[in-house]
């Protein structure tokens, strides 16, 4: 009887191997899955940011702030809110507001190759509308993709 019930007093070298190895399996499977939520979160809140400036410059125009078109375009490091009244879209305006962009992160317009001054949007005073047709700004991290897209009316879909 005391033959069925001996124990060990420790484990041997090939136990220890396997248990280091699965704990290590699991440890990669987790920093993976941690990165990814990672720059899933990072994307998500530049496009929540450039969302909140295009409503923003939008919301001027239809308020008739300043009586001017209201526009919004990206000159690094920073996305602009400009009145068209006053220029074009610069960093130098006072009357421009400056919103940290991510410059990891990569903008791009289905019009040209960088979402800038030269390709900022503008929307028109009282009614918000464009004089341009539909256009889609794409946010990238090289691997992922978030697009915006902005029709004539105005309107914004993320």
């Amino acid at each position: 009887m005391s033959k069925l019930f001996k124990t060990n007093q420790g484990m041997t070298l090939v136990e220890i191997m396997v248990v280091i190895g699965v704990l290590m399996i699991i440890l990669a499977f987790g920093m993976t899955v941690n990165f990814n939520s990672f720059t899933s979160s990072t994307l998500q809140a530049e496009e929540a940011k450039i969302v909140s400036a295009l409503e923003r410059a939008r919301s001027h125009a239809m308020a008739n702030m300043f009586e001017s078109e209201y526009g919004v375009c990206y000159i690094s490091p920073n996305y602009v809110i400009f009145r068209e009244s006053e220029g074009t879209c610069n960093n130098s305006e006072p009357t421009n507001e400056l919103i940290p962009a991510n410059t990891n992160l990569s903008t791009l317009s289905n019009f040209s190759t960088n979402f800038d001054d030269s390709h900022a949007i503008i929307f028109n005073q009282l009614s918000g509308n464009r004089n341009t047709v539909d256009d889609t700004i794409i946010i990238t991290d090289g691997i992922k993709s978030e697009p915006i897209e902005i029709n004539d009316t105005g309107r914004i879909n993320w």
